[in-house]
């Protein structure tokens, strides 16, 4: 992969927006392209974090086990998405286990590479802390979804938050399983609900792994 094209895809991640060429140059040079298998883990639960990482194909589970050994889904990372950058200023240790859910292809940015960048380069800094107040704030969210929300508004507003608008259709590209363990409740309570949504002519099946939002209006009486 050449410089330019480096530059190119780094340009295209929310975290580096607005930095200028010479930024970008400077993470093109310690950027390191990495592959990863379906089902492979990247990292573990408490893996010493030497740097975090982009994705520019496929897809990553992140996701914690419990002292009883449940899994508790944390996110589902997408193309074009960046994670793990939050280990590089705590404990130096990773929170979380991240497997590919996919073949995956990533670019890796190393801890130490990038905090030499960041003393040189205080826009980079800025952005990078920007992007973790964004998913900070994300968690929270999360957080509050979990505590306050039953499993109907749980998977109401799952739903209203990714469908595509023009379409309706809603595509759970992890599967039912790890869908329903993302969201905090059990495969059964997540097929009850669906389809009650079904019945009461709010969703509809369109393709194995496809809903198709018929009536988002009513579906937002749920949500709340």
């Amino acid at each position: 992969m050449s410089h330019s094209e480096k530059n190119e895809i780094l340009a295209g991640f929310p975290l580096f927006s607005g930095l200028e060429e010479d930024h970008l140059n400077t993470l093109a040079r310690i950027a390191i392209p990495k592959r990863i298998a379906k089902k492979a883990v990247l990292f573990r639960e408490g893996d010493e974090a030497k740097g975090f990482f982009l994705l520019l194909k496929g897809r990553i589970k992140l996701s914690k086990v419990s002292s009883t050994g449940k899994e508790q889904i944390l996110h589902f990372v997408q193309k074009g998405q960046s994670f793990a950058e939050a280990a590089l200023y705590m404990n130096r240790s990773y929170p979380a286990t991240a497997q590919a859910l996919d073949e995956s292809e990533l670019f890796f940015i190393p801890r130490e590479a990038l905090s030499e960048a960041m003393s040189s380069d205080p826009g980079l800094a800025m952005n990078l802390i920007a992007h973790l107040a964004r998913y900070l704030q994300l968690l929270t969210r999360k957080v509050e979804e979990l505590s306050l929300m039953d499993a109907t508004a749980r998977l109401a507003q799952h739903l209203l938050g990714n469908m595509e608008p023009a379409t309706g259709l809603v595509r759970l590209s992890a599967g039912k399983g790890q869908t329903a363990s993302s969201l905090g409740m059990a495969v059964e309570t997540f097929s009850r609900t669906l389809t009650r949504f079904k019945d009461e002519g709010l969703v509809k099946e369109a393709s194995p792994g496809v809903l198709q939002v018929l009536d988002a209006e009513k579906l937002k009486n749920f949500s709340a």
